[in-house]
């Protein structure tokens, strides 16, 4: 049973394997007909009283179903923070001590994290429970923190009087304190592996022109360490962002003028550098970074102003494909005075925010021609969410600065089957294992019934083969034999053999013994 067992799941892996390896086959949903984007469709609107126009919904966790309300009374202080429901547009409020609430974060699976005391305290969304995790007191203010993908790794950024920063990583299984335990006098970008067993400190120097990254192997406390040297644009060599590519471990460093790709043996490889080439500050995506946006010179002007600051209206906007460096597309801006703020899994279709003097919307914008799809006439955000099947859009209202309205809409955007196939089990993972474990018991079940009756109907023929078969000659006689056997007859009116038959005289018929008269001609006979 367990060998059925085992083949079953070889072969549903084997399934979801051709699915995965079939899925970059897929024909791009932005080859869209006649160079055109769909027109997405509202869906759900929801809309939330807040204190004031400074509150915000988190982005980084739509795709878990949740997001997060940090209602503001003014920029920099946080008065309460609410869990949404996107499926209904409920809210939950989250128990964040007021003490903790400059220390909040939210992860990328949508789990809120705050310093609580000497605790780091984790929220999850699904389960609305916290799981409280002790850390170590010192010298240092606790800021606040991240975890791993996994969930399984934290790392706490904490600063002392001097203004250093101290870097300490907790298991979180166990809550013990990792061995490493980093201190920098400059701020640095910092980042853990999805598994938990890494951590990266991106460093620059603006002097030497240099980007350096150091990883330390967590479990073991060893160090990698590795410089490369960039063209300084700018008055400034910065760090904007730090991207995980989904398919790997890699990492994407994004500056000014240069995108560098770097691994977990502190390998870093340059994918651009130099003066065509620019790239908005802090831009992020809401799903896959496997494409990224790059702004292009189009002859109309220097990519950078007098300032130092990136002419986006002057510039082509592309999509480069971070897996090989390419290009893949470059058309004029196409935003107008507004920005890019999303890209879809595949790279063909942006998503951004147009306004001019006269209006604002959100639109769709075909990465190889142009051509757009404008929605939600209101000066807002949108963002891909559900493997960009779904738009998020937020804005206040005009009327009401302290009513914060959510629209999602359906995308419209079409995919591929393999695609489909893909995100269903990626976003329904523990239903598909529990279906197929459950199919694989059903099918290993049925096999082991039909081994057995088969089994015991090979037994029962053995039984009769083995019975000793008579010979020819035998059967012969067995069957003149059965042949000789006298039938016996229906009973009937006994018959006595020594007594004559008699007939009429008249006509001829057979009578019966002892009869008077003939049956035929009714004569009289002797």
């Amino acid at each position: 049973m367990f060998k059925s067992i085992q083949k079953s799941g070889r072969i549903a892996a084997v399934a979801i394997g051709l699915l995965a390896a079939l899925s970059p086959l897929a024909a791009p949903p932005a080859a869209l007909a006649g160079g055109s984007v769909p027109t997405p469709e509202l869906e759900k609107s929801y809309s939330f009283k807040t204190s004031s126009d400074h509150s915000y919904v988190s982005h980084l966790d739509l795709d878990s179903g949740y997001c997060y309300l940090f209602d503001r009374e003014d920029k920099n202080s946080v008065k309460k923070v609410s869990l949404i429901n996107l499926d209904d547009g409920s809210t939950t409020p989250v128990d964040v001590p007021k003490k903790s609430l400059d220390s909040m974060n939210v992860s990328w699976d949508g789990q809120l994290l705050w310093i609580e005391g000497s605790n780091l305290v984790v929220f999850s969304p699904e389960k609305k429970r916290q799981s409280v995790h002790s850390l170590e007191p010192g010298k240092y203010t606790q800021d606040y923190a991240f975890i791993s993908e996994n969930g399984e790794t934290a790392c706490v950024i904490q600063h002392d009087s001097d203004d250093n920063h101290s870097y300490a990583l907790y298991d979180l299984k166990t809550d013990n304190k990792m061995q490493v335990d980093h201190t920098e006098s400059d701020w640095s970008w910092v980042a853990l592996s999805k598994d938990g067993n890494y951590f990266y400190i991106v460093s620059t120097n603006a002097d030497k022109s240099t980007v350096t990254l150091k990883v330390f192997d967590i479990k073991t406390g060893s160090t990698k360490s590795n410089t490369t040297k960039v063209n300084k644009i700018t008055d400034s060599v910065e760090i904007y962002s730090i991207l995980q590519l989904p398919d790997s471990e890699d990492l994407i460093l994004q500056g000014d003028s240069f995108l560098i790709k770097a691994d977990r043996d502190a390998n870093l490889s340059t994918i651009f550098n130099d003066e065509d080439h620019a790239f908005a500050n802090g831009y992020s995506s809401s799903g896959s970074c496997n494409y990224y946006p790059v702004y292009l010179s189009n002859g109309s002007g220097d990519l950078f102003d007098d300032s130092y600051y990136l002419n986006l209206q002057k510039a082509n906007l592309g999509v480069i494909d971070l897996q090989n460096g390419n290009t893949i597309s470059s058309i004029a801006f196409p935003f107008g005075d507004g920005d890019l703020c999303d890209i879809s899994h595949n790279g063909g279709v942006l998503l951004g925010r147009y306004t001019d003097d006269d209006r604002s919307s959100a639109c769709l914008v075909d990465a190889q021609t142009g051509a757009k799809s404008e929605f939600d006439s209101h000066w807002c955000s949108p963002y891909f969410m559900n493997g960009d099947r779904e738009i998020w859009t937020d804005y206040y209202d005009d009327d009401d600065p302290t009513t914060l309205h959510v629209n999602i809409y359906k995308s419209n955007i079409p995919h591929s089957l393999p695609d489909d196939v893909l995100y269903f089990v990626q976003t329904h993972l523990p239903f598909v294992i529990g279906g197929g474990v459950a199919i694989i018991l059903i099918i290993g079940g049925t096999i082991v019934v039909l081994c057995i009756r088969k089994k015991r109907a090979k037994a029962a023929n053995g039984a009769v083969a083995a019975a000793p078969k008579p010979q020819r000659k035998q059967r012969r006689r067995q069957k003149r034999a059965q042949l000789n056997v006298a039938v016996p007859t229906a009973p009937g009116m006994p018959v006595n053999p020594t007594e004559p038959a008699r007939f009429c005289r008249h006509c001829g018929t057979q009578l019966v013994p002892e009869a008077q008269f003939c049956p035929t001609c009714g004569q009289k006979v002797d």
